[in-house]
C-alpha cells in the first residue's frame, strides 16, 4: 500500500482525493477538449465520483497494473488544480508510467512540470522505480514540452496506435531512467 505522498514543491501540494473534489474534477474531466488527450471520451459525473472514491484512501502498490492518483493543490490551499497518476507498468522491471492533468483554469503556470517533477522524484525514491515513462497523444504538444523540460527523451512514436474521437492517432512515448533524472536534479 502507498501510505506516503509526493513531497510538496515550492507552489504545490499533493493529497488524496476528497468528496468535495467532485465538482472541480468533473468540470474538466467532462470536457471534450480535455478528453481528446486522455485516451477516452469525456467522463460523466458518476465516473468522477467513482474515481474519487477509488483514490481517496490507500492504494495497493507492488503488482503490475497497480496505480495511484493524487490530487494537486496550491501549497497551503485546498483547491483542486490538477492530478498526477502513476501506474506500476512492470513490477519486476520497476517501470512506472506517469500522467498528469491541470485544470484548464490553471494551465500556463508551470504546474504540470512542477507536479510531474515531484512525482517522478517520488517514483524514483520511495516507490523504487528504475524507469519512468509517459505515453501521450502526439497532438498533445503541451505534455510533450513538459516531458522535455523534465529531461525525458522521446523513445518511440507509435503510428496510429489508438482511435480517439473518430480518428486514428499517433502515440509518443517519453522516458527517463532513475540515474539520469537524479543526476539532473542534483
Amino acid at each position: 500500500m502507498i501510505d506516503v505522498l509526493p513531497p510538496d514543491t515550492d507552489r504545490l501540494s499533493f493529497r488524496r482525493f476528497r468528496a468535495e473534489d467532485l465538482d472541480p474534477m468533473h468540470s474538466y474531466q467532462s470536457r471534450e477538449d480535455y478528453a481528446q488527450y486522455a485516451w477516452r471520451g469525456p467522463r460523466s459525473r458518476a465516473d468522477c465520483e467513482r474515481a474519487i472514491a477509488e483514490n481517496s484512501g490507500l492504494r495497493p502498490w507492488g503488482r503490475d497494473g497497480d496505480h495511484v492518483r493524487f490530487a494537486v493543490t496550491p501549497r497551503g490551499g485546498d483547491e483542486l488544480v490538477g492530478e498526477i497518476v502513476m501506474t506500476l507498468v512492470d513490477a519486476h522491471a520497476a517501470q512506472v508510467e506517469i500522467g498528469w492533468v491541470v485544470h484548464p483554469e490553471h494551465t500556463g503556470q508551470g504546474y504540470a512540470s512542477e507536479a510531474a517533477r515531484a512525482a517522478i522524484g517520488f517514483a524514483f525514491g520511495p516507490l523504487g522505480a528504475h524507469r519512468v515513462r509517459a505515453s501521450l497523444d502526439a497532438l498533445n504538444i503541451s505534455s510533450a514540452k513538459v516531458c522535455e523540460r523534465l529531461g525525458m527523451r522521446l523513445e518511440a512514436t507509435l503510428r496510429e496506435s489508438h482511435h480517439q474521437l473518430g480518428q486514428w492517432r499517433d502515440e509518443l512515448v517519453y522516458a527517463v531512467l532513475a540515474e539520469e533524472f537524479l543526476a539532473e536534479e542534483s
